[in-house]
C-alpha cells in the first residue's frame, strides 16, 4: 500500500453532539472507487420528553446503502447498551457483516437477540485479548481498558503506516474489581511509533479529580449495607457487572441472602456466570422467597436506577410488586449517577420512596459509585502516552466537545477538530479536516415498529400532550337537523373554563349554534360544514381557555 493513493475518511453518525447511540464509521476510498466502511459500535440512544411514547433511538445508516458506500465488517468495543444494543434492531434489514467482538460481548448479544428475534443468526467473530484482526483494508488490534463493563476495548486502526486511536469508553483504575486495567504501556508503545489521530472520550472533559477506584466503592457498598437494619434495595446500571459483583460481595459479607429483580440484570448476571466473572457457586434467591426470610437479612438488587417506569424498583416505589414492599427501616442505595435528562423520574422516584418511610443513600452523601469515563487528569496521561497528532472528541454532547478542543489546544495538540454528526472528515492524506456532511438522523422504536423522527403520529402525541382532544360526533337528518344531541368526548381538556361552568355542554351549544349559522348551500358540502365546524369551536375554546385542542368532527346523516 503506497502512502498516497487512498483517502481515510472518518464520519460519526451518532455519539458525537449526544450522550448515547454510538456508532463511528472509518472509511478507505482508493480514486474513483466506493468507500469500503469499518463501522465501530452500532448502539441506541434514549429518547427524551419530546418524543412522547418513545424510548429508544437508533441510528439510521440508510446512506451506506447507495452504490458509493460499502460496509464491511462492524468492530464493537464493548457491550452497554449505546455501544451495541441496535445491532439487533439493523440485522437482517440493513447489516450482512461479520461482527467482531469479545467473548463476553458477543454472549449478551446472543442472550438480547435470543429474547426479541429467536430466528436471528448473526456471523459474530470473537476476538482474544490483545488480538489483531484484519477487516478489509483495515488492520485493528484491541487494547484493554478499563471501564464499568467487562471485556472493554480502545482500537488501534492501521492503514498502512497511517494509525488511528479509538479510545472508546475508558478510564485509569489502578484498582478494577474484576477484569483488567488500562493498557497504559501498549498505548506508549504506540505513541513511540507514531499516532496520527486519536478519537477520545469526552464524557467527563469537565472533571479535574480522578475518579474513585472500583475497589474503594465495593468497600464502601460493604459498609453502607453493614449499618441497614432493615430491608437493603441496591439499584445500578445491569451493565456495570464490576458493581454488581461488588454489591453481591457486600451482601454476602453482611449474611444477606440476594435476590435480583429485573430482567436486564439477571441476562447480566447470567452471562457473568458464563464468562467467570462472577461465581458460579453464588445462590440467588427468588422474589417469593422474601416472605419466608427476614427483612434484615435479605438485599435486593434491581433495576431502575434512572427511574424507568417499567423497571424494578418503580414497581416497587408504585405498590406494583405485591411480593416486596417498604416501610420505615428500609434502605435503598443508587450505586448510579443521574444521566441528563432523567432528573424529574429519578427526583420522582425517591420522592415515592421516602412517602413509604425508606432511607435513600446516593453518591451525593456517600462514596457508592464511580465514573466509567477520563477525567481531564486521566486525558493528559493518554495524551502524553500517544502524543497524537490530531484529536477529534467524541462520546459528548456538543458542548463537550467543544471544551475537550479547547482542552487539547491547552495541552499543544497540533490540529484538535470539532467534528459533530454527519461530519466527513478526510483523515489521510493531507491535513486532516472536515470535507464534506451527510444529514443525520435516527428512527424511533415505537412498540414493535420503527418511526422517523418527523412521523406525523409524534405530532399529534406532542399536541394531546399539550392541549388534548374533542371528539364529536353528529347525526343529522336529510334537513341538516340535528337527529339526536351531539355525541362529546373530551381527553385532556378540562371540565370547566373560565366562566364555563361545564365544557361539555359549552362545545355542544357552539355546535348547535355554527350550524345553525350555515346556509343549507353551505351544509351539503360536507368537507366544508366539517372544517367550519371544527374550526369554529377550536376558536372559541381557545377564547376561554387560552389552548387550540384537536378537534374531531363525524358527520352522519340519516
Amino acid at each position: 500500500m503506497t502512502k498516497n493513493n487512498f483517502e481515510i475518511i472518518y464520519t460519526p453518525i451518532g455519539g458525537a453532539g449526544q450522550i448515547g447511540m454510538n456508532l463511528y464509521l472509518y472509511g478507505y476510498r482508493k480514486p474513483n472507487k466506493e468507500i469500503n466502511w469499518l463501522m465501530v459500535d452500532c448502539g441506541i440512544g434514549f429518547a427524551d420528553e419530546f418524543y412522547p411514547g418513545i424510548d429508544i433511538m437508533v441510528p439510521d445508516i440508510d446512506f451506506l446503502q447507495n452504490r458509493n458506500n460499502k460496509l464491511i465488517g462492524i468492530v464493537l468495543t464493548h457491550a452497554h447498551e449505546d455501544h451495541y444494543g441496535a445491532i439487533s434492531s439493523l440485522i437482517n434489514d440493513k447489516i450482512d457483516v461479520p461482527i467482531f467482538c469479545t467473548k463476553f460481548t458477543a454472549e449478551l448479544l446472543k442472550e438480547k437477540i435470543s429474547e426479541d428475534y429467536n430466528d436471528m443468526i448473526l456471523d459474530m467473530k470473537i476476538v482474544k485479548d490483545n488480538a489483531k484482526f484484519d477487516v478489509g483494508e483495515f488492520n485493528i488490534e484491541f487494547i484493554n481498558v478499563a471501564h464499568s463493563i467487562p471485556e472493554p476495548n480502545a482500537l488501534k486502526i492501521s492503514l498502512g503506516d497511517f494509525n488511528i486511536v479509538h479510545s472508546a469508553d475508558w478510564k485509569l483504575d489502578e484498582k478494577p474489581v474484576i477484569d483488567r486495567k488500562t493498557d497504559t504501556k501498549k498505548f506508549e508503545k504506540i505513541g513511540k511509533s507514531g499516532c496520527d489521530v486519536l478519537v477520545c472520550d469526552s464524557t467527563n472533559i469537565f472533571r479535574k479529580d480522578i475518579s474513585l477506584t472500583e475497589s474503594k466503592v465495593a468497600d464502601n457498598l460493604i459498609k453502607a449495607v453493614k449499618k441497614i437494619n432493615g430491608l437493603a434495595i441496591v439499584t445500578t446500571f445491569s451493565s456495570n457487572v464490576s458493581r454488581l459483583k461488588s454489591i453481591i460481595d457486600a451482601g454476602i459479607i453482611n449474611n444477606r441472602k440476594i435476590i435480583l429483580s429485573g430482567r436486564s440484570i439477571k441476562r447480566f448476571v447470567k452471562v457473568a456466570k458464563i464468562c467467570g466473572y462472577i461465581s458460579k457457586d453464588v445462590h440467588f434467591h427468588e422474589e417469593k422467597d422474601i416472605k419466608k426470610i427476614s427483612k434484615s437479612n435479605v438485599l435486593i438488587i434491581c433495576t431502575g436506577s434512572q427511574g424507568e417506569g417499567n423497571a424494578s424498583l418503580s414497581k416497587i416505589a408504585l405498590g406494583r410488586n405485591h411480593l416486596i414492599s417498604l416501610c420505615e427501616g428500609d434502605v435503598v442505595l443508587f450505586s448510579s449517577k443521574t444521566i441528563p435528562g432523567n432528573e424529574n423520574s429519578i427526583g420522582y422516584l425517591k420522592n415515592k420512596l421516602v412517602e413509604l418511610g425508606a432511607e435513600i443513600i446516593d453518591d451525593a452523601t456517600q462514596d457508592i459509585h464511580t465514573t466509567g469515563h477520563p477525567s481531564r487528569p486521566e486525558l493528559e496521561k493518554l495524551y502524553s502516552l500517544l502524543n497524537p497528532t490530531t484529536v477529534i472528541p467524541m462520546h459528548g454532547e456538543l458542548f463537550h466537545l467543544s471544551e475537550h478542543i479547547n482542552f487539547a489546544k491547552k495541552n499543544k495538540i497540533k490540529n484538535p477538530i470539532f467534528v459533530k454528526n454527519g461530519d466527513m472528515v478526510r483523515l489521510h492524506p493531507k491535513t486532516p479536516e472536515v470535507i464534506d456532511k451527510t444529514e443525520p438522523s435516527f428512527y424511533l422504536r415505537d412498540g414493535d415498529v420503527f418511526i422517523d423522527p418527523y412521523d406525523q403520529s409524534l405530532k399529534d402525541r406532542r399536541r394531546l400532550q399539550e392541549s388534548g382532544v374533542v371528539f364529536v360526533t353528529l347525526i343529522l337528518d336529510r334537513n341538516f337537523i340535528l337527529y339526536v344531541d351531539p355525541v362529546i368526548e373530551l381527553l385532556g381538556v378540562p371540565n370547566s373554563l373560565n366562566q364555563i361552568e361545564n365544557t361539555e355542554k359549552y362545545v355542544e351549544l357552539i355546535i348547535e349554534n355554527a350550524i345553525d349559522s350555515l346556509p343549507n348551500a353551505k351544509k351539503r358540502d360536507e368537507s366544508f360544514m366539517q372544517n367550519y365546524l371544527e374550526k369554529t369551536l377550536r376558536s372559541e375554546l381557545y377564547s376561554k381557555w387560552g389552548k387550540k385542542p384537536i378537534i374531531k368532527i363525524n358527520l352522519t346523516f340519516v
